[in-house]
Formats: C-alpha cells, structure tokens, sequence
C-alpha cells in the first residue's frame, strides 16, 4: 500500500472513530423549548415517548442541563444532548432525569449501533477491493466513494450534537460521495469504451471546493446562514443524485449494457429512499416522511451493492444472485408489510414512526434470511423432502447404484428382487419370462399388479405383484423397472459387443466401422478436454493481461513496474503453453529420438523434483514406432508418481534393451503403500494408467511395495511377431 493510500485509509479511520466517540459519550435527546422569555419552557420532543416514560410534558420548565443553570440568552432554542436535567411541572413540582443511551433505544441503534456497524462494513469491504485490484482507478474510486458515503453516514450523531467536525464531515461528505461516484461512472465508461456526452467530474469537483469554503467563511460572518447553508448542500446533494440516475437511465437506454443496468439499481436502491423521504421534503418546507437516521438506512445497500460491480463475473453469476435477491425481496417485502401492519394495529398506541420502521426493516431481513435457509435446507434434504414415508427417492438412487453393479441379465434380476423384498416387504410377486414357446396365461397376469421389464419382441420379461401397493411405492416401482429395462439393454448390447469382438479376432478381420466411430469421438473427447483446459487456463490469463493492458493505456501515467509484471506474466502463461505442447507431443522424440527426449525430461523432473535421481538409459530400437511413444509415457507417469506420491530421497531408473523389446526398471526408497488398498483408492490413478498401458501392448507389469520400503517397479515389453511383415 502507497504511503498516499495509506494515508487517506488512515484519515477515514481517524475521523470515524472520532464522530462515533463524540456521538457515544452524550445521549442526543432534542427538546425545542421557548426562549421568548425569561423561563425555558419545553414545546416539542424529537423522541416522544422518551419524554412520556419520563412524565416530561409541554409547558414543563427547564431549569438545568447537567448540573447546570441555563438562562433564554444562552440556549438557540433547542437542547440537542444532555446526561441530566431538571425541570419543574406546572404545579411547582421539580423533577431530575438521569439520562443514558440505553434509556433512548432509537437514539442508540440509530445513531450509534448501526453508524457504527455500517462503517465497519464499509471500510472492510474497502480494504477487500483495494487489495484485491489496487492498480486499477475504478477500484480506488469505488473505495473512496464507500469510505466517503459511510463517513457520512456515521457522522450524523457528532453533526446533530453541535460538533463542528462531525458538521462539516456530514455536509461535504454528502456531496462529495455522489461526484466521486459520478467520477466512477466516467472511468468505467472509458473502460467500457463507451462515449461519455456528460459533464467532465473536474468542474463538479472545482464546483464542490469552491463552495465549501465559502459556506464556512458566510457561516462565521452570518451567524443565521447555517440553516441556508445547508439547505443548500441538501440541494446540491439532491441534484446530483438525480443527475446520477439521468446518466444511468439514459445511458443504459443507449447502450442497453447489462453491467449499467446493474449499476443503476445498486445506485437506486440506497440513495433514492434517502432523497424522496427525507432529502425532499426538507427542501420543500414540509416535514420529512422518515428521520434522517432512519432514511439513511437504506445506505447500508451500498457496501453489498458495489462489491457486486467490482466482483461481476469473477466469483459467480451475479445476474442470478441479483434475480434470486429480487425474488425473496419481493415475497418479504408484502409479507413483512402485512405483519408489521397488524403489529401496528395491535399496539398503535406504543409504537412510533421509528419503531414501525425498524419493525419492518427487521421482519423484511429475517424473512429474506428465511428463504435462504429454507433454499439450502430444500437442497440438502431434496431427497426425501417431498415423501411421506421419508426416503424412496433417496432409496431409488441406492438401489440403481447397487443394480448398476451386476455383470449378467440373472445378476440383475436378482439384485431387483432383493430391493423388492427389502423395500416393500414383500415376496408376493414374481418375474416371469413370457416367449412364443412359453406364453403366460390370462390367470398369471392381472393386468392391474404387472409391470413390463423388458420386450424384444421375441422375449417379454414381467413383474407380477400381488401386494397393494401406495402412491409412494408404485411410482418407486415404476422407476426402478423402468431403470431395470434400461440395464438389461445395456447388457445385451455389451454382450453383442464381446461376441462381435470374438469373431473378429477369429477371423482376424479389423475392418470394424464401429470401432472405428468409438475411436474417433474418443479422440474428439481427448480434443475437447485440452480445448477446455487451455480456455480455463491459458486463455482466461491472456483475456485479464488485455483487460489491464486497456487500464494501462487509459492511465495518463504508465508505470514501469507495471509493464515488466504484464511482461513477465505474459512469459508465464507462454511457457505454460509450452509444457502443454511438450506434454502432448515431445518435440525431441521424433526431432533427436528417445534417448535425447528421455534426457530432457529426467532434466525437467531433476530442476522440480526435492530427490537424488540415478538414471541408465540405453539406446533401445523398435519396427513399431509407437513403442517409443510408449517408454516415454511410462518414464514420465512413474517419475511423475515418484514427484507426487514416493516421499523418496532415492529414484533409480533404468531403460535396458532387450531382444525385439525392453525392460523398464523403476525403484525408490519412499514410502511405500499396501498395492491392495493403493488400488481401491484415488491416488492409483497413475499407477493404474501405467498398468493400462503396459496391458495395452501385452506387456508385464510387476509392482512391489511395502509400507516404508519404497515402490519397485518392473516392466517389460515386447513387439509382436507379426511386426515383421
């Protein structure tokens, strides 16, 4: 982090804390009294049913302020925050009130609790952009636009209380987070490469530096030009959220670009409550629909918002996350309405404006995490979720998993009897095999109790049940003979399979359309793994080295450091594609032969591997061209195996020629591993595909291993004898 950036983080901290510990140490209470005369006489309440729990009433006189006596001459006719105060009823009686946040719960959670929490929020998810994308100006303006709109944000408490700073923070903090939003908009505009017919943010900047100062230096001059002066910001505040959504609507009107679509409703969603409730009204003269505190809520939208402009299609599909939030939004916000309604009418005698409020927005939130859980809940448990008797869904999918197993027709067909027996509990059915020598009789079949397995024409296989059956498990039944026909199907056409390959190695014929197709949409398959990974890869770097490039190239200043890291990761992703291309055909195998292309590799494995590798290899000569492909292969899988799994300090290898073949002799002193569970776990994938190919090309294979006694490995292949003519 840059000392620059670094200071401005340090600035928003300082001055967060401070406002929040000004607004924490004095209870904000707003009485409006009557200074027209010499007594203090109490005329409004800003929380109402504060004064009512404390019998403070219209008309009761104020006669101190913490201990202390207050004349007309010293009071602008409102007491913003006290700890104590004493005041005196009509009748002469003289009251004391002890005052604590607690006491006043809207003014706690209000102006402190959630000020307080959304700053934190803000300021990490600041934090998380910047780190994730620092060099990026979009990052650095969205950053200081959350800092920005919760620093004002929580210096309402300190404002309302009197405090100069938290007054000045609050009223250029206002202004301020739309024209660095705006700003935000002009840069992604330009990273965007769409035209922007808008004002240049530079004269909204000179504009705003222009009139802060001068507010401030009427203010000391004109003592009345405050409550001007802020209306004014207000206005300004205003016009620019208006102006804001002009150029999002009519932007997106022009462009119709999914991304400003977004960006408009996360800009609408917490600023537009805020204007309409609160901001208007005040600018007309009228009172507000909704406190400032409480209209400010909506704000807490922002950090959710804005991290989902910065994240969009990095961490997942933000489009279904937005319409899966408007869904549940929707269903929450009318439920929520009717409850809180009700609740309303229940207790319309103890709840005021902030309290319905906050009712609603705490019942909106739950039901919106409600649907959530339930979501997850529906997924977990889908499988049984919907069945009255709790798991024949669940139960289908073993079955089928347990049927999949059977290797013959017979097999099979015990196998479904068994789930029969154990899931209906019953044995009163039968499977019955139905051909023209052996057709069933009217009496064997109610068509009522019978399911077709299978039909060949030739051959029908059927279910006869004799049991009443439920909903439940009739459509379980349906399923599982439906999966039972499909088996037998498979069956049949392996077992086609087997005998077809018989008769051609009888009749030594390779002419087999068929295998020929099988062969082809393997290597299809094989084409469209790698086509997948180098997208996945390769492809998905070079596309984020050309979106930084374009940041590059819109940045008035082009930093070095940043062209060598573009250059060296460029250098990466090449060479990447070049252990790819090797991995798929080694160039030096057919460029210089095996020996030489067996050097290179035991090179590469020696640079990347942590032990002592000892190599003999000697030069080996094959009719079948294929058979060096083949060692090379199996060098690279068992040195990849010793990198990966051995644990080894010791590697020997050695390649020994032999008579029309080879012999591949591979031993560590690792680990080790029982062969028999090595086989029935995960990691013997590279043991099993060397097995493959040995077996392939009717080859030996002999492995011997023993728990930290190393792997030995002994291979040996021959050509055919065929490969003579």
């Amino acid at each position: 982090m840059s000392k620059w950036t670094y200071s401005i983080f340090i600035t928003y901290l300082l001055l967060g804390i401070y406002v929040l510990v000004v607004a924490s140490k004095i209870p904000y209470i707003g009485i409006s009294v009557d200074t027209t005369s010499d007594q203090l006489v109490m005329t409004e309440f800003y929380y109402p049913n504060w004064a009512q729990q404390n019998n403070i009433e219209k008309g009761d006189l104020l006669l101190t302020i913490d201990g202390k006596s207050i004349s007309s001459n010293q009071l602008d006719s409102y007491v913003r925050c006290a700890k104590e105060l004493t005041f005196m009823k009509p009748n002469g009686d003289v009251h004391a009130v002890s005052i604590k946040h607690k006491d006043i719960p809207e003014e706690f959670y209000l102006q402190i609790i959630f000020p307080l929490f959304y700053f934190v929020l803000s300021f990490g998810v600041a934090i998380y952009l910047w780190r994730r994308n620092k060099d990026n100006p979009l990052t650095s303006l969205l950053t200081l636009f959350l800092l920005t709109c919760s620093l004002a944000y929580v210096s309402t408490g300190a404002s309302v209380r009197g405090n100069l700073i938290g007054s000045l923070v609050i009223g250029t903090g206002i202004v301020l987070c739309i024209v660095l939003f705006i700003h935000f908009l002009q840069f992604y505009f330009r990273y965007q490469r769409v035209e922007w017919p808008y004002i240049n943010t530079k004269w909204l900047y000179v504009t705003l530096l222009l009139f802060i100062p001068c507010s401030e230096f009427i203010i000391n001059v004109i003592s009345d030009f405050d409550t001007k002066a802020a209306l004014i910001k207000l206005g300004m505040f205003a016009a620019l959220v208006l102006y804001a959504i002009y150029i999002l609507l009519t932007s997106y009107i022009r462009t119709k670009l999914e991304k400003i679509r977004l960006i408009t409703i996360a800009f609408i969603t917490p600023f537009l409550p805020f204007l309409l409730f609160f901001v208007i009204p005040v600018l007309l003269g009228q009172n507000p629909i909704l406190h400032a505190e409480v209209a400010a809520l909506f704000l807490l939208f922002i950090p959710f918002s804005f991290i989902f402009i910065q994240v969009n299609e990095r961490l997942f599909d933000i489009e279904y996350q937005l319409s899966r939030l408007r869904y549940y939004s929707t269903l929450a916000f009318f439920s929520a309405l009717l409850l809180t309604t009700g609740i309303t009418i229940l207790l319309i005698d103890n709840l005021s404006i902030v309290k319905i409020t906050s009712v609603f927005i705490l019942v909106f939130l739950v039901i919106i995490a409600s649907f959530y859980i339930k979501e997850q809940l529906d997924f977990k448990y889908r499988k049984i979720i919907f069945s009255s008797t709790g798991n024949y869904v669940h139960n289908l999918y073993a079955a089928v998993n347990r049927m999949g197993k059977a290797k013959n027709q017979q097999e099979l067909l015990d196998q479904f009897k068994y789930e029969i027996t154990e899931k209906l509990g019953t044995t009163a059915f039968t499977i019955t095999t139905i051909t023209e020598e052996a057709p069933v009789t009217c009496d064997e079949v109610n068509i009522e109790n019978h399911l077709l397995l299978h039909d060949t024409g030739e051959e029908k296989i059927m279910l006869t049940i004799r049991h009443v059956l439920q909903k439940e498990e009739l459509l379980w039944l349906e399923l599982l003979a439906l999966y039972v026909s499909m088996f037998i199907d498979n069956l049949k056409l392996i077992e086609d399979l087997v005998c077809e390959i018989k008769l051609m190695k009888d009749h030594n014929d390779t002419q087999l359309p068929w295998l020929d197709k099988l062969l082809w949409n393997i290597i299809e398959k094989e084409k469209s793994i790698l086509a997948q990974e180098l997208h996945d890869t390769i492809l998905q770097e070079q596309l984020h080295l050309a979106r930084e490039l374009d940041v590059l190239a819109s940045s008035p200043i082009i930093k070095k450091e940043k062209v060598l890291n573009i250059r060296e990761q460029l250098l990466n992703a090449s060479k990447d594609l070049r252990e790819y291309c090797e991995n798929l055909s080694p160039p030096l195998l057919d460029t210089f032969g095996l020996q030489i292309a067996l050097k290179k590799l035991m090179q590469k494995v020696k640079i990347r591997a942590d032990f002592l590798l000892k190599a003999q290899i000697e030069r080996v000569q094959f009719q079948d061209v294929t058979l060096h492909l083949v060692v090379y292969r199996l060098v690279q899988e068992l040195l990849n195996n010793a990198i990966k799994h051995a644990g080894a300090t010791e590697v020997s290898l050695k390649l020994l020629a032999i008579d029309r073949g080879f012999i591949l002799q591979y031993d560590d002193n690792g680990i080790g591993c029982n062969i028999e569970g090595l086989m029935q776990s995960s990691a013997s994938m590279g043991i099993n595909g060397i097995r493959e190919r040995v077996r392939a090309f009717n080859g030996d294979i002999t492995i011997t291993s023993n728990l930290n006694e190393g792997m030995h490995i002994f291979i040996q292949i021959q050509e055919d004898v065929d490969s003579d003519d």
